[in-house]
């Protein structure tokens, strides 16, 4: 096409040639920038968004809503009622929350094509500015050549000499001009592709989250059958229940105040001056118990260790500092299925070692040795432990138990109770406030 008029323009004096050189490179770098049509508008794909994102939000306000309605509950005389109304809200939860997964998995596809979109273009785009650069460098090369042969030969005309000079100049700075941008193309799809990379992985994440949540409606729609078929109904036999649940908890829980208590006569009174938010909080959700003396006593334990954050099932849990995993463990009681992780963070009088506990995970995607960073996946909130094994109380249900120990003293020591719940291993130390770190 054109490129076949430029090389027959070359036969032309040279004056004509620097002019329609000119108008050529013009044109080619205007052509550089022609956009692409884009099958959504703009406005259209940011409405889109706008609308997820506000059912997003009433969704979320629902599931939470439902949260604090079921701690309420909890909080009530234990009756088969009462549990029965805790069931029936964890199910409308976990309804809620499967919707709320589907909206996030439909808008991160969006988002993910938009940019398939967009890294197909610029690579379209680099090729052809390539190919452009390629013949433009070709082209030179033979104006190069043959201003060479004119000026070894000699110049009649002194004005023509010099506009060949001024055009090789200006026609260079072009090809610097394009040269710069390909590479600023390459830099943008690099950057769309770790958009891209990040996108997808959020999408396994979440499709990962949706699948939790549909089988734990599954196992809260069998657990409430179960329960009234246990009871036929019948409160009498659910206070039977409620009363080997209690017993059970009450052993568990002693054995690690036991625990506790001997590390915290060995290394006596302790503080971390150590400002708040050092730490992250673990999982979005609802503080349903705080740490110390909570007033539950009647439920099997004189003071709770960590702190209680719960959830609808599934919801991701991040590690809270920078640091390294010590411990995993899965167990059908106790913390469940758990994870402790050590740091070092700065405090008011230097560097500390901190130890974070995170209990009840349905799935664990960490490993022992594992450097973590602040904000990375530790694992999904479950129901595992105790949770299950409890029929009331603030403990039962969805949640992650989060605690904070001193690192020295922290150990892990085979259970007691290995003959009622098989062998499991429980973590202890000297504890802290999560709060005043959080």
């Amino acid at each position: 096409m054109f490129w076949h008029t430029e090389i027959n323009i070359l036969k032309q004096k040279p004056a004509a040639t620097v002019k329609i050189f000119a108008g050529l490179a013009v044109f080619l770098l205007l052509s550089l920038n022609i956009p692409v049509k884009a099958e959504n508008t703009v406005e259209d794909l940011s409405s889109q968004k706008t609308d997820r994102q506000k059912k997003l939000d009433r969704l979320n306000q629902e599931i939470k809503s439902y949260t604090k309605q079921i701690d309420e509950t909890r909080k009530k005389s234990s009756s088969l009622k009462n549990e029965i109304l805790i069931y029936d809200r964890e199910i409308a939860s976990a309804e809620l929350q499967i919707e709320a997964k589907n909206t996030q998995i439909e808008d991160t596809q969006m988002q993910i094509a938009e940019l398939e979109k967009v890294i197909d273009q610029k690579t379209k785009e680099i090729e052809e500015n390539k190919k452009i650069l390629a013949e433009l460098l070709k082209q030179l090369s033979q104006f190069d050549d043959s201003f060479l042969l004119k000026t070894t030969l000699g110049s009649d005309n002194l004005s023509d000499f010099l506009d060949q000079i001024q055009y090789t100049q200006n026609y260079q700075g072009k090809i610097y001009q394009l040269v710069q941008k390909i590479k600023e193309l390459k830099k943008k799809l690099q950057e769309q592709k770790i958009e891209l990379e990040a996108q997808l992985k959020k999408l396994n994440e979440l499709k990962e989250q949706l699948e939790i949540a549909q089988k734990s409606l599954v196992a809260q729609r069998n657990q409430k059958t179960s329960l009234l078929n246990q009871t036929r109904g019948l409160e009498k036999n659910f206070q039977k229940l409620l009363a080997v649940s209690q017993k059970q908890e009450a052993d568990i829980q002693k054995e690690i105040e036991d625990l506790d208590a001997q590390i915290r006569a060995k290394l006596g009174n302790r503080s971390i001056s150590a400002s708040k938010g050092v730490l992250a909080w673990p999982m979005d959700g609802v503080l349903t118990q705080g740490y110390g003396n909570t007033g539950f006593r009647a439920l099997g334990y004189n003071f709770h260790n960590g702190i209680d954050v719960a959830a609808p099932a599934g919801q991701p849990i991040y590690a809270a500092a920078d640091g390294n995993v010590l411990y995993t463990d899965y167990s059908d009681t106790s913390y469940g299925n758990w994870v402790a992780i050590k740091h070092s963070i700065k405090t008011k009088t230097g560097t500390r070692q901190i130890v974070t506990l995170y209990g009840h995970f349905r799935t664990i995607k960490v490993k022992p040795g594992q450097a973590v960073k602040q904000g990375d996946l530790v694992g999904y909130e479950g129901n595992t432990g105790n949770t299950t094994k409890k029929l009331y109380g603030p403990e039962r249900g969805y949640h992650i138990h989060f605690g904070v120990y001193d690192a020295e003293g922290f150990g892990v020591k085979d259970g007691a109770y290995t003959n009622i719940y098989g062998p499991y291993r429980l973590p202890y130390g000297y504890t802290y406030n999560p709060l005043d770190f959080l």
